[in-house]
Parts: structure tokens; C-alpha cells; sequence
């Protein structure tokens, strides 16, 4: 323990006293120490890990000093029925020394009405003890539970005190969110005096009343206040409160207790279960695991965290309980400490970055540097930032101030990148960022206007009015439209941004659009068609050659090589080696124009040189393209990955965009994107991490394969997990069922298969789709999106439903195999739903399945309250039916009872193992 008296003093070593002395210490859970005003003293809250695996907590008090041995002079140590101790703060206020914390404990009142120990509960609870309290045990102790997240916590996980409004804030976690109430320290100090002097006018006897008078309501009709208060004095559970000492003409103070000495009634150290409401300041989703410091500033607050491997610090706007607060600035600090921010002043925080520490003022200029963090919550800091759109004066604003024009509030300006103008300069494409922050679109261009045809985030499509063409020698052009409150808001199109479409053909990106019609030109491109003919016909005859070559070698090796991740049996981008790449004069595949456009709109740390990968055997085919193993030899690294490469028949805009979008996600339960390769002429490659096991719905077909039934459930925590991730970046996925997960060498599932992803509105949380999709999911979409193609965050959840339901049938074909789309929208709408699974745990039905295909979408469950209800089932399971969790998990009988309101036949499904279990099924079906 350090005490840090001076500049140069030193840490000391400090001594615990163990109830049961054969216990031996083996780490530190939490810890909260304050130096008191009183003689230098130190109180110390303090949680162990013993050797017998539990957690053991006690209050300490020692005499402050720089070096030794801190000998404690007083102890008061956890009763022995509360576990899991938490202790997240410790202050001092007018000679007391609070500490703020929760345990996993029973309800002492429920216990003694009841005449059982009930069910134990988390409860959050601050603790007293007075600083001058001279008692071995320290009596003036006393506990009040605190009321903040109702019933549902799981623990209390920060808390902060502000002395300069006397307020005390804490954080507590529920199984779907984070709350943060407020409590008045004076309110919370008169609770305590009242506790004590409530106790103190109870004889012996009136406490007895409480065990005859088993009803809390006559308690509060009665005004017996002291049947809520017990001591844990006597360890015994439970004991109601009565007189400190039980002698009738003296009345101890609550910081005088050693006056008494030693007796039979030493009741003190008080536990008050009547709980002390807190005004709830704000609630907001579960953005890390747990939450560390607290730092309360008067518009918002500030919240590190712990989430998996990141440091995460948040900022959060106050909000009333009725609506959940916003998530306004994030950054994330290395390497992880439990101080990662610290208050400054109300002007600013400290930040722990690595070996720096980093002052971050609290002005929308300092914490928003760009228009994308603006978006990102920016903008609904309740400091009113806005972005200054001004040319050449671009930064975030107070809303308030008036030394900018235009600015803009809630919206993003467009990000222009790049301007083509096709090759009879009729039509104007558009491709940048934000397009669809613009609403209304035009361009002009001098005296005329384009109108635009077509509009999406990084696309924009104008055609000129019949008869008329682009001027070419135009000089002002801009982008017109509505952004957020400016009706008319202009955005420029750098001349020098301007292509034309021939340009973009040859890969010139010199070409600015001059015509080349010359007679040289004209003759040296017959030359070169010429030698292009020449060249193919000779490329086609070294093919056959080489072909012929590769069927003869693949004979002789077929039976004794059937899995080689070495560069003899793969295919060098550069040799080829047999295998047709697939380049864009191929007659099999119509290039696209923009697809170098595409790539550039690819985060620059996803580019991958295309000579660094190298090509083996098919591993199956995907929605957009066929997947191969492969081999990115980066430098130093070579790693094993898996490359999809775009069919002939596949769009490149869809293909880049799916890839685009895996760049948004980075959790375990996600699949990976390595990076995409592209090269001109070529076929681009979307690299993504390899699973070596395939998709899970081959998995759970193949007989030879053993799941238990605790595996399945493991698998569909791990799917609510990753589905939890892609929502919280505000995407829903469209595609989520077995086919579409897949399995990694330790049999890990993660999420895959982006090529249906949508980014989802952040106000009203629903992606609208610009046009009928032709081919989707049929059999895993919910009601809303069969009948009105409508989408969101919880068309997800009941996509989770089916899922499930495969699981627990080992890849059934959810619906059978003769249901068609009708047929489908006919029975949900007749409230019908997929039957009970033969061997499902009946509970797992009820309460995931069934809940995740409520006809409203709002009774849905969310994907953090999925994972809390599927740890809570196997719990039971482990509890109550141990063995079955781990034998051998069957397969469905061809036939499957249902609901008790239609009976419906499962079919049995033949498993398709292709080439390490990548499924080449897409599952979707048109409308």
C-alpha cells in the first residue's frame, strides 16, 4: 500500500487477518483504501482470493505510514453467507468513511418471513464506518442497500463521489444495459443516522416481535422499521436490530461503541435492507464487460472499461429513464490498466495512453477533430456540437456560436472522391462518402441541371434531359440538395476530381477526358488489336498444353495427396499453374468499369498486394463468388486464409461492398477480414481468415461428427455474441442462419456471410430497402420482412430463432422441404411456428425460440438478453440434468411433433460435405 506522503515516499507491505486462519492468500480481487482525517488512519476495503477458490472480504483499519509492515489495528470481516464480493469506491465525509460496493447475498427480511433462507440476489449497498471507531471489530459499521437497476443487477460496477454537489454516482450492470443513478450524501447520511437510532430505541424483546409478525406489510402498517435492520454481530442469520449494549439506561453513540467493551449485545454492524431509491441519470447498452472508472461532469459522464482486450473510454449524455442515453465520443486507450481516465477538472480528463498521459478538453473542437466523429455521437452531445462546413475552414462547433457558415447539425457533407462523365457526356456518376446525408440531389453544371437517377451512400447516378449534353468546358459544377436544416446546401466538384469514362476503362489515370481520335491513334490501335488476337490465340493453345499437363499429374497424385497447404499445390497469382484466373476480357465475365472505383473506397490497411497470395484447392461457393484456400505470404508471416473470388455472373459492386462492410466488425465471433487484393485485369479477392472446420450447418448434418448438447448451446451463445457486435456498429445482418456461421479449428463459431448486410437508420434503427432484393432467405425471415420487406435489428433475432432451431435439430430444413414462400407467410400469419425439436430442452424452446418469433418485433429479446438467458438454462441444466448436457447429441427423427396448434413433419435432409465442409448451398429463394 502506498500512502504517497511525499514525492519521494515509499510503498509498504500490509498484513492480513484471516477468519479461518488455515486459508492462505492467493490475489487480490478488489480493493478500496481512504487515509482518513482521524490521526492519520487508514480504512481499507479490501477483497481476496483464498486457495479454497473463494472470495473473502473484510474492512481494515491501520495507522498511515511510508514504509514496514502495516499491522491492521482493527478488523470486521464478511459475514459468511454473502459471496462475491464487489468494492468499487471509498470517501470520506464529516468523519465517516464510506466505501461502495454489492454482494451476492440472501435477503435477510424474505428469509425470516418466509422461515427459509431465500434465494440469494446481488444487492448493491453502500457501507458506513465511523473513522473514529476504536472497536476490534468495528461495530459502528452499517450497510444500506441502494436501489438503482431494481431487481435485475448482476453487480454494482463504478461509482464516483462529487464532493462540490455532495453527490454520490454508480454504475450498475444488468443483463441488458448499464444504468447510472445519483444519490443525495446528505438523504444517504440521514438513512444511516435513522438506521442507527431506530435500532437503538429496540429493546431485545420488540425485536423478537418481527419473528412473530411474518408479514413486511404489517411491518410498514406498524411502523416497525426495525424488522428491515439486522446485525451481523452475532453471525448468526437472521438477527432483527435491538439496543447497542440491550442496556436500558445507557444509549451508545455510534462512534463511541468502545466505550461498552466487551457483552452479549454488541449489535452492531447493521445491515438496512429498506432501500435507498437513486435518481437514474442515465442507461445505455453494455459496451464493455466491465466498467471501471466513473467521472461525472455537469452535462454528461466519462466511463472506462474493460471490454475482452480493449481499454474502451466512453462519454454518455444524462438522460431521463425513459430513454436510453447516448453513446456520444469513444476512444480506445493501450495498454489496458484500471485507470484509464481521471478527472482534471470539469474542463477536462486525463487519459492513460500507454507511457503518456493525455489531456483531452471537453469543447466539441477537441473531441470531435472530424465530421466523422460528429456522426458517430458527436452530434448529440449535449454540448450542441455542430460541424463548420466553411471551405477551407472545416472543424467542429458549439451550435451556439455564430463565426461560421454554413454549418451543419446532425448530417455529414458528402465526401466527394471521384467524378465520371460517360463517353457521349450524357450522364455524370458520383462516388464518394455520406451520398445519402444529401437529400433532394441535383447537379448543376453552369446554365443546366442534372438529374439524378440513382442514389446510395457512395454512389451517385445523373442523366442529362433528352437533347442536351454535358459542356465539357464547364467550370461550375456543384452538387446540390437538403443537409439537415440547410434547404439549399452546395458542394463542389473539383475540377481536377473529373474523369471520363474512357479514362477509367484504360486504367489512364492521366485521361481528362480529351477526345483521341486522331489517325495515328486509330492506326496504332488496329496494331494492337491485331497483336491482341495474335497473343490470345497463342494463350489458348499454351492453355490445352498446359491443361492436358495438369489432368495427367492430378491422376497420378489424386490417391496419394488429398489435403497440401504447401506452394506445390496451390496456384501462384503470377503462374497461374493450371488454374484459370479469371481476368477481365474473359468472355465469361462482364468487367466492370468502376471497379477500381470499388477499391479505392477499401480502408488503405485492408489493400492487399495481389503477388502476395497464392491460390489451392475450391473450398466451396458463396453467395457472390467460389471460395479457394489460400496462402498470404506476408512479410515474415505466411498465413493460411481462405479467398473468394467473384463469379462470372457476379456484381462488383456487391462484391467490394460485402467486403466493405466485414471492415466495420472486430470481434471473436465475427469472421475476419484478412484484406481484399486487386489488381487491374484480374478477378479481385476478398481474404478472409481461414476455418478449418466449415459451416456449421455440414457440421451438425455429418454423422460422423458427436455435438453435445452443452457444444450446441456454446455454439449459440457464440452466435448471439457476434450478432450482438454487428448490431452494435448498427448493421443487421438479413442472412443469419447455420449455413452462414462457421467453425474454426477449435470449434469456435463465428458469424459470416455479409453479402445481404445493411447498415440500419440510427434514428429509427430499420434498414429500408431502395428495391425489390430477388433472391433472400425466405425460411429465416421474420413476419415483417416476408410481408412488408421490412427490416431490423429484431428480423435478426428471429432469423436467431431458426437458427436455434437448426442447432437442435442438426441441420433440418426449417418448414420442410415442400413448403414454398406462400405457403410460409400463410402459416406465420395463422400465428404457426416451428415445433419443439425431439431431444430440445423444453425451456431453451419457450424461452429463446418461441421469444424470438413474437409477431412484434419490440417483444423480441435483444442478443444480450439471449446470451443471459441461455447461460441461466444451462446453469439449470448443470444443476438438474448434468449428464445429459454431455452425451451424444441425436439427430431428429424424420417426424417432429408441433405446437398444439398444427402438427408439421420435419423431412430428414441430406448433408452436402464439400471439400472441407464449405457449404455451397445459399439457402435463398426468390420472391
Amino acid at each position: 500500500m502506498c500512502t504517497a506522503s511525499g514525492p519521494n515516499s515509499s510503498c509498504s507491505k500490509f498484513e492480513f487477518i484471516l477468519k479461518d486462519e488455515t486459508i492462505k492468500f492467493n490475489g487480490i480481487l478488489a480493493a478500496s483504501a481512504v487515509q482518513t482525517s482521524v490521526e492519520g488512519k487508514i480504512m481499507l476495503r479490501i477483497v481476496i482470493m483464498g486457495d479454497d477458490n473463494q472470495p473473502h472480504g473484510a474492512i481494515y483499519r491501520y495507522k498511515a505510514q511510508d514504509e514496514g509492515i502495516l499491522q491492521p489495528l482493527d478488523v470486521s470481516h464478511e459475514s459468511d453467507f454473502f459471496d462475491n464480493h464487489m468494492s468499487v469506491l471509498g470517501f470520506e465525509r464529516n468523519n465517516f468513511t464510506f466505501f461502495v460496493g454489492s454482494t451476492y447475498q440472501p435477503n435477510e427480511p424474505y428469509s425470516l418471513v418466509k422461515r427459509k433462507v431465500g434465494s440469494n440476489s446481488t444487492l448493491p449497498k453502500i457501507t458506513r464506518v465511523c473513522s473514529r471507531d476504536e472497536t476490534f471489530e468495528l461495530y459502528s459499521r452499517i450497510s444500506i442497500t441502494l436501489d438503482c437497476g431494481g431487481d435485475n443487477v448482476l453487480a454494482l460496477q463504478s461509482a464516483s463521489y462529487q464532493e462540490s454537489t455532495d453527490t454520490l454516482h454508480v454504475v450498475v450492470k444488468t443483463p441488458d444495459h448499464f444504468e447510472v443513478c445519483t444519490y443525495s450524501m446528505t438523504t444517504v447520511n440521514e438513512k444511516f443516522e435513522a438506521t442507527w437510532n431506530i435500532c437503538q430505541d429496540t429493546d431485545y424483546h420488540a425485536a423478537d416481535d418481527c419473528k412473530f409478525e411474518r408479514n413486511t406489510t404489517v411491518w410498514d402498517a406498524k411502523n416497525m422499521l426495525n424488522c428491515w435492520i439486522y446485525t451481523h454481530a452475532t453471525n448468526s442469520h437472521p438477527t432483527p436490530c435491538s439496543k447497542y449494549g440491550g442496556s436500558e439506561s445507557l444509549r451508545y453513540d455510534n462512534c463511541q461503541l468502545s466505550a461498552y467493551g466487551a457483552g452479549s449485545y454488541n449489535f452492531g454492524w447493521l445491515e438496512n435492507y429498506k432501500k435507498i431509491p437513486g435518481t437514474v441519470e442515465a442507461i445505455f447498452p453494455t459496451v464493455f464487460d466491465i466498467a471501471m472508472n466513473l467521472i461525472p461532469t455537469p452535462e454528461a459522464y466519462f466511463l472506462s472499461g474493460l471490454d475482452k482486450q480493449e481499454n474502451r473510454v466512453i462519454r454518455i449524455s444524462r438522460s431521463a429513464a425513459s430513454r436510453p442515453a447516448n453513446i456520444v465520443w469513444q476512444v480506445l486507450t493501450q495498454p489496458q490498466s484500471d485507470f484509464a481516465i481521471t478527472q482534471s477538472s470539469d474542463k477536462a480528463v486525463l487519459l492513460s495512453n500507454g507511457s503518456q498521459i493525455v489531456l483531452a478538453k471537453i469543447t466539441c473542437h477537441d473531441l470531435y477533430p472530424s465530421c466523422h466523429n460528429l456522426a458517430d455521437g458527436g452530434f448529440n452531445d449535449p454540448m450542441g456540437c455542430a460541424w463548420c462546413a466553411k471551405s477551407g475552414d472545416e472543424r467542429s462547433i458549439e451550435q451556439n456560436k455564430k463565426d461560421c457558415f454554413p454549418s451543419v447539425k446532425g448530417k455529414c457533407p458528402p465526401n466527394l472522391k471521384q467524378t465520371i462523365i460517360n463517353h457521349n457526356s450524357t450522364q455524370l456518376n458520383i462516388w464518394g462518402q455520406n451520398l445519402t446525408n444529401l437529400q433532394k440531389p441535383y447537379i448543376s453544371l453552369c446554365n443546366d441541371i442534372c438529374r439524378v437517377t440513382h442514389h446510395d451512400f457512395n454512389h451517385l447516378e445523373c442523366k442529362m434531359e433528352a437533347d442536351t449534353k454535358i459542356d465539357r468546358g464547364c467550370q461550375n459544377i456543384s452538387l446540390m440538395g437538403q443537409l439537415g436544416d440547410n434547404m439549399q446546401f452546395p458542394i463542389e466538384i473539383r475540377l481536377d476530381s473529373i474523369k471520363s469514362e474512357e479514362s477509367v476503362a484504360t486504367g489512364d489515370d492521366s485521361e481528362t477526358g480529351k477526345k483521341s481520335n486522331t489517325k495515328l491513334y486509330r492506326v496504332i490501335g488496329a496494331t494492337i488489336a491485331v497483336l491482341v488476337v495474335i497473343l490470345l490465340i497463342a494463350g489458348f493453345l499454351w492453355f490445352i498444353r498446359d491443361k492436358l499437363k495438369a489432368v495427367l499429374q492430378y491422376r497420378r497424385t489424386k490417391q496419394t495427396s488429398s489435403y497440401n497447404t504447401s506452394t506445390e499445390g496451390s496456384a501462384n497469382l503470377n503462374r497461374f499453374n493450371g488454374f484459370n484466373m479469371t481476368r477481365i476480357d474473359d468472355p465469361s465475365r462482364d468487367h466492370d468499369l468502376y471497379e477500381s472505383t470499388y477499391y479505392s473506397m477499401i480502408p488503405q490497411e485492408y489493400q492487399i498486394p495481389y503477388d502476395e497470395l497464392e491460390l489451392g484447392r475450391q473450398l466451396g461457393k458463396g453467395y457472390y463468388g467460389d471460395v479457394h484456400l489460400g496462402t498470404y505470404n506476408r512479410r515474415y508471416d505466411p498465413i493460411q486464409v481462405a479467398c473468394k473470388m467473384i463469379r462470372p455472373e457476379g456484381r462488383a459492386r456487391d462484391f467490394f461492398n460485402e467486403a466493405k462492410i466485414m471492415t466495420k466488425f472486430d470481434s471473436d465471433r465475427v469472421l475476419k477480414l484478412i484484406g481484399v487484393a486487386y489488381k487491374h485485369s484480374y478477378s479481385p479477392i476478398v481474404v478472409t481468415e481461414y476455418m478449418h472446420n466449415g459451416d456449421l450447418v455440414n457440421y451438425l448434418r455429418d454423422e460422423s461428427n458427436r455435438p453435445t448438447l452443452r457444444l450446441l448451446l456454446k455454439f449459440a451463445t457464440q452466435i448471439a455474441e457476434g450478432m450482438e457486435h454487428i448490431q452494435s456498429r448498427n448493421y443487421i445482418h438479413r442472412d443469419l442462419a447455420a449455413r452462414n456461421c462457421m467453425l474454426d479449428k477449435n470449434l469456435d463459431v463465428k458469424v459470416a456471410d455479409f453479402g445481404l448486410c445493411r447498415p440500419v437508420d440510427p434514428e429509427t434503427m430499420e434498414y429500408e430497402a431502395t428495391g425489390r432484393d430477388t433472391s433472400m432467405p425466405v425460411r429465416w425471415m421474420a413476419i415483417e420482412s416476408l410481408t412488408d420487406e421490412a427490416y431490423n435489428k429484431k428480423s435478426d433475432v428471429w432469423a436467431y430463432g431458426v437458427l436455434t432451431w437448426e442447432l437442435m435439430t442438426r441441420g433440418s430444413l426449417p418448414y420442410g422441404s415442400q413448403k414454398d414462400v406462400h405457403e410460409i407467410k400463410n402459416l406465420l400469419k395463422n400465428r404457426y411456428r416451428l415445433p419443439i425439436p425431439e431431444y430440445c430442452p423444453p425451456s431453451l424452446y419457450q424461452r429463446v425460440m418461441i421469444a424470438c418469433w413474437h409477431a412484434n418485433p419490440q417483444d423480441r429479446p435483444s442478443f444480450t438478453q439471449i446470451q443471459y438467458v441461455i447461460k441461466e438454462i444451462t446453469d439449470d441444466l448443470e444443476r438438474s440434468q448434468n449428464s445429459n448436457l454431455y452425451t451424444h447429441y441425436e439427430r431428429v427423427s424424420s417426424t417432429t411433433n408441433g405446437n398444439a396448434m398444427e402438427r408439421c413433419t420435419i423431412p430428414e435432409t441430406s448433408a452436402s460435405n464439400i471439400n472441407g465442409g464449405y457449404s455451397i448451398a445459399n439457402g435463398r429463394e426468390s420472391f
